[in-house]
């Protein structure tokens, strides 16, 4: 069972965690235009890309000396930045032990797909619905969801780790049983189901809110956005830490900000969900999850991810089926 009060923030003023893992933002930049996007993505945002090749590498190598041995590439989309296949030969030649690329997998060339095969990265992606014209719908864009399947096959054939993620919207809440079943025939043994989060377009408010965040992001987790600024997580920016263009990334880590920013969103986290309840969506496929342990994000689609799933089979379902 895991501890009943949320990890522990990880970095203090006068001494830096070692890092567990890290999502690098490489585009804002997205092919799709997802109506609940949190960075507000579309095929023309591109002004926050600000960060070169040569930067790129040398954050993915701070982060490794900081600790760090699990390493996400996201966008935006992250295919759409050309200098992925370079990052992953880095990363790989670094020593991380695990890495993710989250792709909507619209555009898989063949080539980016050996790069993939030859340094054993992992994929995950979104399926929002198993028809076609729900899909294209929470997408905005025609024949989104025959890409991004004919792409999932591709990515199974070749034996690559996968994980699904599906997003439960007032739009598709009547389709989650049939999506998990769709995909399942698929192939797809690790299936994560999240809700939407009120950032980005999906954002309800006038003012975000610390307490739509999950609450993995209090712990040794961080996101390195295109424009150099350094989050807790990629949908905690309003809260950002600081930004690698003005500061080397253990500076950040180190930081009372970044210390601070974490109690405050375990605090949140632990008001909204109550400190003995895990998310409905996990709660029933954990067996590590029990009556008293704490919001965890195994379950998500944004969640760090090393191979657990919910359950030993990886999967979690809508209804604990």
């Amino acid at each position: 069972m895991r501890d009943a009060t949320l990890t522990a923030p990880a970095g203090t003023a006068d001494s830096a965690q070692a890092l567990e893992f890290v999502w690098l933002e490489l585009t804002n930049q997205c092919n799709l235009q997802c109506l609940h996007c949190y960075s507000e993505s579309t095929p023309n945002s591109t002004a926050k890309n600000l960060l070169t090749e040569t930067r790129y590498e040398a954050i993915v190598t701070e982060a490794f000396e900081l600790g760090c041995r699990h390493i996400q590439f996201i966008g935006g989309e992250p295919t759409l930045n050309k200098s992925l296949p370079r990052l992953i030969s880095h990363a790989r030649t670094c020593g991380y032990e695990f890495i993710e690329v989250f792709s909507n997998l619209v555009n898989l060339s063949a080539s980016l797909l050996d790069v993939f095969v030859e340094h054993r990265v992992a994929v995950a992606t979104s399926v929002y619905a198993s028809a076609p014209e729900l899909h294209d719908l929470i997408t905005q864009t025609a024949g989104s969801h025959e890409r991004t399947i004919r792409n999932i096959r591709r990515v199974l054939d070749c034996g690559l780790r996968l994980r699904v993620g599906v997003i439960a919207m007032e739009k598709n809440k009547a389709e989650l049983e049939s999506t998990f079943a769709f995909l399942r025939d698929l192939g797809v043994t690790n299936i994560g189901l999240d809700h939407v989060r009120g950032f980005g377009r999906a954002q309800a408010r006038s003012t975000c809110s610390m307490e739509e965040l999950c609450g993995k992001c209090a712990g040794n987790v961080l996101a390195i956005g295109p424009d150099g600024v350094v989050a807790p997580c990629i949908m905690s920016k309003y809260w950002s830490v600081g930004s690698v263009l003005n500061s080397p990334l253990r500076d950040v880590v180190s930081s009372e900000g970044l210390f601070q920013t974490r109690r405050g969103i375990a605090a949140a986290t632990a008001r909204k969900l109550g400190a003995d309840q895990c998310y409905p969506e996990c709660a029933p496929h954990d067996p590590n999850c029990g009556p008293n342990c704490s919001p965890n994000t195994q379950c998500t689609p944004c969640a760090p991810n090393a191979g657990r799933g919910c359950d030993p089979n990886g999967w979690c379902g809508p209804t604990g089926s």
